[in-house]
């Protein structure tokens, strides 16, 4: 089973055979590289940008369907030097978490190597807004560890509340977008409708008005790719791993 759902359809009562593995993201594109194959046993979700849709998405379809675990994929931006463009990372740890990834999920993602594709374990700091600057994801990577690795996102709180009101383990993966010391092309926070969706069309008329965003967002868009392809493929090995889970 491969759907992308909103909530709105029924499921027949899963038994330990056909429960799936939710695989949940904010964006399309996201799940874009997932979409084109078919993968058995496991149902995707787009819920939209920030905690507040990832919240209400999550929990629609949870309403509605039953899932054997949850796997949060998307795109982060860097708070490490460490991390480049396109690197996985696997959060062991959700700030201001109320529920903290599961152990065994943890321990099984490290059987899912990408060949070729860096794989970090950290932590996964949730923010309101998008992290544009290089200035604030300094300020927050300042709040880290020595030497901890860390990612910052939108969902993740989000996702690990609803998973601990549903008592449903889950992973939370993450690929690197845009590094420590760089801006992203705009603010995308200027962009944002009242649902908290970046509408697209706004973007690429404010970035044709500015040729060096323009050139910055065509950048973004060839990472982003690659780190689509890049989760889809982590995807395809987690997903029979957590099957052979015991029950």
């Amino acid at each position: 089973m491969n759907a992308r759902s909103n909530g709105s359809e029924k499921m027949a009562t899963p038994n330990s055979e056909t429960t799936p593995i939710l695989v949940v993201a904010a964006l399309g594109r996201e799940l874009a590289s997932l979409n084109r194959q078919a993968l058995d046993g496991v149902a995707l979700l787009e819920t939209g940008e920030g905690t507040d849709n990832a919240w209400r998405g999550l929990e629609a379809w949870l309403e509605q369907h039953t899932a054997s675990a949850i796997v949060s994929i998307g795109f982060a931006g860097a708070l490490s030097n460490a991390l480049k463009a396109g690197d996985l990372v696997i959060a062991s740890k959700v700030r201001d978490g109320l529920a903290q990834p599961d152990n065994w999920l943890l321990s099984t993602a490290e059987n899912a190597r990408v060949a070729g594709v860096p794989v970090h374990n950290g932590i996964a700091i949730t923010t309101n807004e998008i992290i544009w600057q290089a200035e604030s994801k300094r300020a927050l990577a300042a709040t880290l560890e020595p030497n901890e690795i860390g990612i910052v996102d939108m969902e993740s709180t989000a996702i690990a509340g609803v998973c601990l009101r549903h008592e449903l383990p889950f992973l939370i993966a993450r690929s690197i977008t845009d590094l420590l010391d760089e801006d992203l092309p705009l603010n995308f926070n200027l962009y944002r409708g009242e649902d908290g969706r970046v509408d697209s069309a706004r973007i690429v008329k404010a970035a044709l008005l500015r040729p060096r965003a323009l050139s910055g967002l065509l950048e973004l868009r060839r990472r982003s790719e690659l780190c689509a392809q890049r989760m889809a493929g982590f995807v395809r090995l987690l997903a029979p791993l957590i099957r052979q889970r015991p029950r």
